[in-house]
């Protein structure tokens, strides 16, 4: 790979992108806080709604945003990029009142999805409107706030949800206070925003007609068919059973479909495809997006499972477990600041993906030592290297991949690293989900063989919480160890997946962000 000079200046000129910094950063944050409540809101949810809210968090949160990644994308690098954010704030809060007003299951998973998509539509929109306004040099240090707001809205979602559940105003309130936030930040939405528009000098017709349709609808029959087959197996449906088997060949039919259509292409050409296939041509580009995926498996894991373990070690309600994850968030924000902008600065991002491998993979190594008798001090201490570890490349990607594609490639690089990173949260968690629940309800049939399938299932869901209290103290004391050591077998993934970033990261070409960056032969 040729070095390629470094541009001079941003594509917009706004006192080098510090007008979006403070609203832009808030859109990535309402995301985060939508989705984060749900752990604190589902024993207060109605009776229809309980036993799912898990479950509609997690596939909502994929389902309405990984599938329309790449057409997001598209969209991103057709039409104003401004004017595109807000209709995805308009989006977001809709999906949140429809959440709030829900009367039944049904209404709260419309409105789930919908948040879904308006929200990871924000979150495109936040990396666009940040990588417009600022030069590359500048460009990794202000991407960086938006994953130091992401870590502030993991903690303060569960926080925020769970103190309306257990007040007056209701789960409800959850959802409603997103309509709140947005419309304190809507005049600098509206008025302060920069207008960007990739394509102003085409019509509004030809880039409609140029759009490929046909690639979106096929991504994401072929995404949705993916993530509810691995989102619903195991949980809803066994995985030999006809349903989920359909969905999988379903998905593979669609990205077999895909491949071709984008490949050839059919129905759309080279320039206006929706997935950059060119990207696939592109040694480090591919790389880079096999260890965005693994490190963001790697990072998501720990977030899902330590407050499982304290609420089943310690008795914590869903808040106080929340709060439990602030040392690994604080680590994981800091690192995420920090190698931001000292990449802005000395220009080399390879070595912050190897150290950070080697920190994540001690730390998955070690928590999947810990058992019940573990101290919290202990638990706490090592969140310090798998916060660090991770975050030391999980939000860097987004510049990276602007560094090895060329300018006009812009949105379609913002999409190809937001695919990987949901991909990847989707995979680590559905096969480490797949984990616990197996071997923990193995392991929970042994000791308690009257317990039906379906008890256990809900009770290490944390959905029938008062089984294990029914229990007397030695069964129950055996039923924890059985957990734990389910949720130790989960950082397996954490660790294989470190190492994976680990070899991959020594394999970059190229090892500086823009020109005089250092070629090995391969």
């Amino acid at each position: 790979m040729s070095d390629r000079q470094m541009p001079a200046d941003p594509l917009v000129n706004l006192e080098n992108g510090k007008r979006e910094t403070a609203p832009g950063c808030q859109g990535a944050a309402g995301q985060t806080i939508d989705h984060s409540p749900l752990h604190s809101e589902e024993k207060a949810a109605p009776r229809e709604i309980r036993g799912f809210m898990g479950l509609i968090t997690r596939c909502r949160f994929l389902l309405g945003g990984s599938a329309v990644v790449l057409p997001f994308g598209k969209l991103f690098g057709s039409f104003n990029t401004k004017w595109l954010f807000n209709g995805s704030v308009l989006l977001f809060n809709v999906g949140s009142a429809i959440c709030g007003a829900a009367p039944n299951m049904n209404a709260l998973i419309v409105g789930r999805v919908l948040a879904g998509i308006g929200g990871n539509g924000m979150y495109l929109g936040v990396q666009n409107l940040l990588s417009i306004s600022t030069t590359p040099k500048e460009r990794p240090g202000y991407l960086s706030f938006v994953g130091v707001v992401w870590g502030l809205g993991t903690v303060l979602g569960p926080v925020i949800g769970g103190a309306f559940t257990e007040s007056k105003a209701t789960w409800r309130w959850a959802f409603y206070i997103n309509l709140c936030i947005s419309a304190l930040f809507a005049p600098f939405y509206i008025w302060y925003l920069p207008s960007f528009d990739p394509r102003a000098s085409e019509t509004m017709t030809t880039r409609l007609r140029e759009f490929d349709v046909a690639g979106s609808i096929i991504s994401i029959g072929a995404i949705t068919s993916l993530i509810m087959a691995m989102n619903f197996g195991g949980t809803v449906y066994a995985w030999n059973s006809g349903q989920i088997i359909a969905l999988f060949v379903v998905a593979v039919v669609l990205f077999i479909l895909l491949a071709i259509q984008q490949g050839v292409p059919v129905l759309t050409d080279t320039n206006n495809r929706v997935f950059p296939a060119h990207f696939l041509r592109n040694y480090n580009a591919v790389i880079l997006y096999c260890v965005t995926s693994a490190v963001n498996a790697a990072s998501f894991i720990p977030i899902y499972y330590i407050p499982i373990y304290f609420q089943f070690t310690r008795g914590d309600d869903a808040i106080l477990a929340a709060v439990r994850l602030l040392p690994l968030i604080v680590c994981l924000t800091a690192m995420i600041l920090a190698s931001g902008h000292l990449i802005s600065r000395y220009n080399y991002f390879q070595p912050w993906y190897i150290g950070g491998s080697v920190l994540a993979l001690v730390g998955g190594v070690l928590f999947s030592r810990v058992d019940e008798n573990s101290s919290t001090g202990m638990i706490y201490g090592l969140m310090i290297p798998v916060g660090l570890g991770t975050g030391a490349f999980t939000q860097t990607g987004y510049a990276v991949i602007q560094a090895m594609t060329p300018p006009s490639d812009l949105a379609y690089a913002i999409s190809f690293i937001m695919l990987a990173q949901l991909g990847g949260i989707a995979f680590g968690l559905t096969i480490s989900g797949s984990v616990f629940i197996n071997t923990a309800i193995a392991g929970l049939s042994r000791i308690l063989p009257d317990a039906t399938h379906d008890e256990l299932q809900r009770a290490i869901s944390g959905t029938s919480g008062s089984y294990f209290k029914q229990l007397d103290d030695e069964l129950r004391a055996q039923a924890t160890s059985v957990i734990v050591g389910s949720i130790g077998k989960v950082y397996i993934l954490v660790y294989v997946g470190a190492a994976f970033c680990l070899v991959l990261s020594a394999c970059f070409t190229q090892r500086k962000m823009y020109k005089g960056a250092v070629n090995i032969v391969a």
